[in-house]
């Protein structure tokens, strides 16, 4: 992988990745199974869809998820405890948690 070469190239860095982009596809996955609380559209206006137009740039909800895989990977905040209100039903807490779960963990900080 990527990180593997680069690794190799510094080994005196600590170099990790952030699944910030399985978020939108865990839930674009959710939305297509009916499993967000939310009434979100899956393109259109950045507050209320989960992409802001056909390249894939993202809207708030799927932002929100990685901004809380951010807090988990750099500062190590658990998520399970943390109150930072989302503005969304879903549990976005939660949904971040099963993805840094899945992460590999030879590639988690």
């Amino acid at each position: 992988t990527l990180i593997d070469a680069l690794r190799e190239e510094f080994p005196s860095t600590h170099i990790f990745s952030i699944p910030t982009g399985k978020s939108a596809k865990v839930l674009a996955q959710m939305y297509q199974d009916n499993g967000l609380l939310d009434d979100v559209l899956p393109r259109g206006p950045y507050d209320e869809s989960l992409f802001t137009d056909e390249k894939g740039h993202q809207g708030k909800i799927i932002v929100e998820t990685g901004t809380l895989l951010w807090l988990s990977s750099l500062y190590g905040v658990d998520l399970l405890s943390n109150d930072f209100d989302t503005g969304f039903d879903t549990d976005l807490h939660n949904v971040a948690v099963e993805i840094m779960q899945q992460h590999d963990p030879n590639y988690s900080r």
